[in-house]
């Protein structure tokens, strides 16, 4: 709530400039951070602008890069856009605003919000599914346990292709078949079979 506290009052910084209406603060989500807009801008409408900003393509591609900035023209004033990392700060001016006092005031509280905006967290990425020898080998550990060793053998031998895991399936489940037992390289063929087909 602080971070919300600090990123309003550089807003109301930038509301203090004349001809400048409102400001708003939006993520990646269309989550509105922080604003400052006169009562008669309903959140709401503000929500649906940042989401819909948020999700347009064009737009996150014209914002992306290193000091990204948008400035949209029109024939009763002006929207500026400035990126602030993982956010973007939206500026609504009249035409009476001062561009070059506005240009200014916007360097010194995109300076302020990229600074109180921490870096975004790095997310460990999730890791790689297990491969088909990695199941394979599972289900060979987990059914036969200390009996193991010769079935990850043939497993270690038959390389990758789907071809070759089929034939060391057979392979493994006559094995079990011939020292074990036939019930057990019935379940164990089966369950080698299902995750070789999927």
């Amino acid at each position: 709530m602080e971070g919300n506290v600090a990123k309003e009052a550089a807003l109301r910084q930038l509301a203090e400039i004349p001809g400048v209406v409102g400001s708003m603060v939006f993520d990646r989500s269309g989550a509105v951070t922080a604003s400052v807009f006169p009562p008669v801008f309903e959140l709401a409408g503000l929500r649906r602008l940042a989401t819909k900003l948020a999700g347009d393509g064009y737009f996150q591609e014209w914002m992306a890069g290193e000091q990204p900035a948008l400035e949209l023209r029109y024939a009763d004033g002006h929207v500026v856009l400035r990126a602030l990392g993982e956010a973007w700060l939206l500026v609504l001016c009249t035409l009476q605003s001062n561009a070059q006092l506005v240009a200014m005031s916007l360097t010194q509280v995109v300076r302020r919000l990229r600074i109180e905006t921490p870096p975004p967290v790095a997310r460990p990425s999730a890791p790689p599914p297990p491969s088909a020898v990695d199941r394979l080998r599972s289900v060979v550990t987990a059914e036969l346990g200390e009996h193991a060793a010769q079935a990850l053998e043939i497993l270690a031998a038959a390389g990758t292709r789907p071809k070759e895991l089929q034939r060391a399936a057979a392979e493994i489940e006559k094995l079990v078949r011939l020292f074990i037992s036939k019930k057990k390289a019935e379940e164990i063929g089966a369950r080698m079979r299902e995750i070789l087909e999927a």
